[in-house]
């Protein structure tokens, strides 16, 4: 137990390292549960709303609304994030199991009559929603046939005061564990943890063949508290914000859920789902309630979107290295859901193997459908730097790849009755010899390091052509302007020549 910090990983204190970098924006005035979505679309910060509703609930929203605060969480930075989470994978640490008194998510009880739903903050998260929602549940299981520990995420709308519906309609561990206790006749008993840290919620969304309650702790880099839940015997984590106990029942898919404004940027629809009944509250004393930014109009800073993104580029990595292809750099555009956008860049000298980048993507990698590769000399993370490459290097006749017929991802918009897609990659990378001459050479900056031992502009051409910064370089000037005086003396004499690619050479040598 003296090795367990329960702080560590708590919502509560990343929320405080947020604020220190100037990411968090805090609401000290009440505000009504109907007024929290859009108080939290409005700004690209988390937001942190300290009274709300007639309760004054303490509620946190959009926290991993952007991959700034998601490094954060790792302790690494925007570039070498994926990076970062690739090498915590495959490092196994424990999970450890606490004892209820020692939980810190414990020390609110709340069982039969003290159970009322309606008193936490459930909220209307979009207009044409279909009830009031608790978005940012992760949900854990353990099969009671194959002893699997499972983690996912789950949403939940307000039913009653002990019950809510929970979206369960896509393929899923916690779906096939429900399929077999409705087979037998049996409840499948469930917890869901609601305000974890950002590191647990990328762990729930990664669909990777491990016992998953390790996987969060490997993504944590430290042990995992896990308490039993007082009313269903379930782990959860013992530092999350608060949990909700309880089963979902053997009479399966029965109530309507949704319509609920979905990953894709574009309500889904109503449709049947099953009952969650809660069999007991429990919650830290001080108890940060916390809510996800999903679906609406500005898709960038939907949490949804950057997790994915993150898996999306892990994924991505994954499957290239095992073509045999080493990517510089990927990067998946969170403003386009779900796996749709992917950049890759490539060593100049793999340029040749970019088509062989969308082949694999298209084929691989399910849902990944406009391909972007370009040369290591674009940042894959800036527009300005793709739309520079898109127009000054893409030929449509020669660069553009189609695929059809292909997977798409659960609800794609754009799939067909079966569930397949039309994909397109482009090839942005330089033709060959492109930089062989002057214009095929992206303009930088000029950088001349100290400052050479003085010499005659004659002695500096006299080692070969150079362009108008090498001369400066040469001859130690960190000005330029009396060199231009010294080229004209020497062109004045009948010594001076240029190269069709703007170099000054000798006359004689040239």
């Amino acid at each position: 137990m003296s090795d367990i910090d329960f702080e560590k990983f708590r919502l509560r204190r990343f929320v405080e390292t947020l604020r220190g970098m100037d990411e968090v924006k805090v609401h000290e005035a009440p505000i009504d549960l109907i007024d929290l979505s859009a108080a939290i679309e409005a700004t690209g910060k988390a937001s942190l709303f300290n009274a709300v509703g007639p309760e004054r609930h303490q509620v946190v929203g959009a926290v991993s609304g952007s991959r700034r605060r998601i490094a954060a969480a790792f302790e690494s930075n925007e570039r070498t994030l994926v990076a970062e989470i690739m090498s915590r994978l495959g490092k196994p640490q424990p999970v450890v199991e606490v004892e209820s008194k020692d939980a810190p998510v414990h020390a609110v009880v709340r069982t039969g009559n003290q159970i009322d739903l309606t008193a936490l903050p459930f909220h209307l998260q979009h207009e044409e929603d279909g009830g009031l929602y608790i978005s940012s549940a992760l949900d854990f299981a353990v099969d009671p046939i194959s002893g699997k520990r499972n983690v996912g995420c789950r949403r939940l709308m307000l039913f009653s005061r002990r019950e809510t519906t929970t979206n369960l309609t896509n393929t899923s561990d916690l779906q096939k564990m429900l399929r077999g206790a409705i087979e037998r006749g049996e409840r499948l008993p469930v917890s869901f943890a609601v305000g974890v840290h950002p590191i647990d919620f990328l762990a729930a969304q990664m669909q990777v063949p491990v016992d998953e309650f390790g996987l969060i702790a490997s993504l944590r880099r430290a042990p995992l508290p896990m308490v039993r839940g007082v009313s269903n015997g379930v782990p959860a984590p013992a530092d999350a914000e608060m949990i909700l106990e309880g089963y979902l029942d053997e009479r399966g898919y029965r109530e309507m859920d949704g319509p609920y404004g979905e990953f894709w940027g574009l309500y889904g629809s109503m449709h049947i789902d099953p009952i969650f009944h809660v069999t007991a509250i429990t919650m830290r004393s001080d108890a940060l309630h916390q809510t996800v930014l999903h679906g609406g109009a500005r898709m960038s800073r939907s949490e949804t979107s950057q997790m994915t993104a993150l898996i999306a580029e892990i994924i991505a990595t994954r499957l290239l290295r095992a073509a045999g292809i080493e990517p510089v750099a990927i990067y998946a555009v969170p403003s386009a859901p779900i796996f749709q956008h992917i950049r890759v860049a490539l060593k100049r000298a793999d340029a040749d193997k970019a088509k062989a980048v969308i082949d694999t993507l298209f084929t691989k990698g399910v849902g990944m459908k406009h391909i972007v590769v370009v040369d290591d000399d674009i940042d894959v993370f800036s527009d300005e730097e793709v739309e520079w490459a898109m127009a000054t290097r893409f030929r449509s006749d020669r660069d553009l790849v189609l695929g059809k017929d292909l997977q798409g991802f659960y609800e794609d918009p754009t799939a067909d009755a079966q569930g397949r897609i039309a994909k397109i990659g482009f090839d942005v990378t330089a033709p060959p010899q492109a930089a062989a001459r002057i214009k095929g050479r992206r303009p930088r900056p000029p950088v001349v390091n100290g400052s050479g031992a003085r010499k005659s502009i004659r002695e500096a051409l006299a080692d070969g052509p150079k362009n108008f910064m090498q001369i400066m370089a040469a001859v130690g000037s960190r000005d330029g302007r009396e060199l231009t005086l010294e080229l004209d003396a020497l062109r004045q004499e009948g010594g001076l020549a240029r190269l069709e690619d703007g170099q000054y050479a000798l006359k004689e040598s040239a």
